[in-house]
């Protein structure tokens, strides 16, 4: 933001020049105030303000005379001149020490925006004047690439256009949108290298360019994205395509951190004012690579149109869901694959693609809420819209889902297999409050509200025998228990054990213990 000093005697006048004018929406702050021309010169030093707005008539200094010492301080200082009077005589003062512009009492406010507004591009050109050539081409070339106003956009390229004498008018160009992608992963191992990498790669591209471009202006557009003007060298334009040449490039060029380079190419255009278009073209044709699973050169005949059309997330999610509930990985990777090649296939627009994917998620944060709400705190936190909306292509986003569900799965499984082992534990309790009663599998599946066959695979998987030979284990321990007493029949002890057939318990007990009941009997007491 450039900065203002204001000077007016009159109060009231410096106080609606001060908080009345929205100097924060024009790119201006207001550095200071005064209320005479000797006030104000005292502050120019400590404030070094980038603009003067004053009143021409003040008391002990006036507005002409502080302008005329101002300059000498600082000869680039713009100054703005006020006054009541439409006086030739103050007017042509006012021109003789260099006025920016010079308005009458009262102040129109648009008139003053509008002089502000070329006060300011005053100062640009001169900042520019004062740097390097390169350092200015690249500066405007920014200026032009990020500017939204059409018309300050035409100002920037002429001002860009008398700094690159290199560049000939008449003669083709193209531009090229180059980006740094780490490979479709989530979540990453690590982040690009920021600023002194970014930094390198401008640097290898602008040592490549030395050797083959006739022309060009290589700016960092964006963090991980290089823009680049250029102008091909004629023996080089015979012997390769644009696309031959920057695919080499890629070739030659791959990033050491192991990112993946995209690089959007351009068709040619003949005459400046189409830089802001060549720029469009080169961004759409980079933006592409939201379709593609590896970089590459893109160029406009790789473009083709998108639909704007929802697919069905709810059914996709349903698929999903179903494969997270019985822990099979491979189907669940299956399915995604499918699920993001029609979007690729079909082409379906970023946005709309997104919107999918969106109502996906939350199908399935609704379908494991219960799951989400216990050991998956951190996953109900993640703000899903934030996370892919920055993602450079649909591969990047399949990651993330990816992992998303995957984590839901190891969750689900491992909540599945401390429910089994709950089941497990209920029916060993059962088996010790009822083993004396002719208890049954089926009997037992019916406390538990399971199916016969899921509890005999359930507890088999968590204790590693049947539950019939897990009951007739307890059954035998507490009948060589119940046989140490004497008073106990050989019937009773069967009968307490849960068994009516005595000669049956006779030969189930001998089978375990290698004796008959009363042979064991006789052999420990």
């Amino acid at each position: 933001m450039y900065s203002i000093l204001i000077v007016d005697d009159e109060a009231i006048e410096l106080e609606t020049m001060e908080h009345y004018v929205p100097w924060d929406k024009i790119g201006i702050t207001v550095a200071g105030t005064a209320r005479n021309g000797k006030e104000a010169l005292g502050k120019l030093a400590e404030l070094k303000p980038d603009i003067i707005l004053t009143d021409v008539r003040m008391p002990i200094m006036d507005g002409l005379e502080f302008g005329r010492r101002a300059k000498q301080i600082d000869k680039n200082v713009k100054i703005i001149y006020l006054s009541g009077h439409n006086e030739f005589q103050y007017i042509k003062a006012a021109l003789n020490i260099e006025a920016t512009g010079y308005l009458l009492k009262p102040i129109d406010m648009e008139e003053l925006l509008s002089l502000l507004e070329k006060v300011k591009k005053k100062c640009e050109e001169d900042q520019l004047a004062d740097q390097g050539g390169d350092w200015v081409r690249e500066k405007l070339m920014m200026r032009i690439i990020r500017e939204p106003d059409q018309e300050k956009r035409y100002d920037y390229t002429r001002q860009w256009a008398l700094s690159a004498a290199d560049f000939i008018e008449s003669k083709p160009y193209a531009a090229v949108y180059a980006t740094f992608d780490l490979p479709p992963a989530y979540p990453n191992a690590a982040a690009l290298p920021s600023s002194p990498a970014a930094t390198d790669r401008t640097e290898l591209f602008r040592s490549v360019a030395r050797q083959k471009l006739d022309s060009y202006v290589i700016v960092e557009a964006e963090p991980n994205a290089i823009f680049v003007l250029f102008q091909w060298k004629s023996e080089q334009r015979a012997a390769q395509s644009a696309a031959d040449f920057w695919e080499l490039f890629r070739e030659q060029a791959a990033p050491a951190d192991g990112s993946q380079m995209t690089i959007g190419l351009s068709n040619p255009f003949i005459g400046f004012h189409q830089i802001w278009e060549a720029y469009l073209q080169a961004r759409s044709c980079n933006d592409e690579k939201f379709y593609k699973l590896n970089g590459g050169v893109i160029t406009t005949n790789d473009l083709k149109p998108y639909k704007q059309k929802d697919e069905d997330g709810e059914q996709a999610a349903a698929r999903l869901a179903s494969s997270i509930q019985s822990g099979d990985a491979e189907q669940l990777a299956l399915q995604l694959e499918a699920f993001f090649q029609t979007i690729r296939d079909e082409r379906i627009d970023r946005n709309y693609a997104i919107r999918t994917i969106l109502r996906l998620l939350t199908a399935l944060e609704q379908h494991f809420s219960m799951l989400l709400a216990g050991s998956l705190k951190e996953l109900l936190l993640m703000d899903h819209w934030k996370e892919i909306s920055s993602m450079s292509s649909a591969a990047h986003i399949q990651a993330y889902v990816s992992h998303f569900c995957d984590e839901m799965r190891k969750a689900a499984s491992e909540r599945d297999v401390d429910r089994n082992q709950s089941v497990a534990d209920q029916i060993v309790k059962l088996i010790g409050e009822r083993y004396h009663l002719p208890l049954t599998v089926e009997e037992i599946a019916k406390e538990v509200y399971l199916s016969p066959n899921y509890i005999r695979t359930i507890f088999k998987e968590k204790m590693g025998e049947t539950i019939l030979d897990y009951l007739t284990k307890i059954r035998m321990n507490r009948a060589a228990d119940l046989l140490k007493d004497k008073s106990l029949k050989v019937r009773e002890v069967a009968h307490n054990v849960g068994y009516e057939n005595v000669s049956y318990f006779c030969s189930i007990f001998q089978k375990h213990r290698g004796s008959t009941p009363n042979e064991y009997r006789k052999m420990y007491l």
